[in-house]
């Protein structure tokens, strides 16, 4: 995964004509701590070039949501060159908050 840097784009965002979408997407090497997760960032875990697990912090409630990328319940991920990410299928936090909701091109779509 090949991506510009994020200083760069968090730049382009501050251009007048556009605006920051709801998440970005980082790559880290190994599972953030809850400390470490931003809003309006998703973190994807990547070890030896291949995707393990999207991070994200909920939007309702602040939980740390994981979805595995790999495996046979998986969800897809797919990052344009901006770094926005759209996760399929759709997120629905059952445990806590009950927050469902679609991540298309960074934007939140609520259920």
């Amino acid at each position: 995964m090949r991506l510009l840097p994020l200083f760069l784009i968090e730049l382009v965002f501050r251009l007048p004509f556009l605006s920051r979408p709801a998440f970005l997407v980082d790559v880290v090497s190994e599972c953030p701590a809850r400390e470490e997760l931003r809003a309006g960032m998703v973190l994807v875990e990547m070890r030896d070039g291949y995707l393990k697990w999207a991070h994200l912090e909920c939007p309702k409630c602040g939980d740390h949501i994981q979805l595995p990328l790999a495996g046979k319940d998986q969800w897809t991920i797919k990052v344009d060159f901006l770094r926005r990410p759209t996760l399929a299928p759709s997120i629905w936090e059952r445990t806590t908050c009950g927050a469902h909701f679609f991540l298309t091109r960074g934007r939140l779509d609520w259920c």
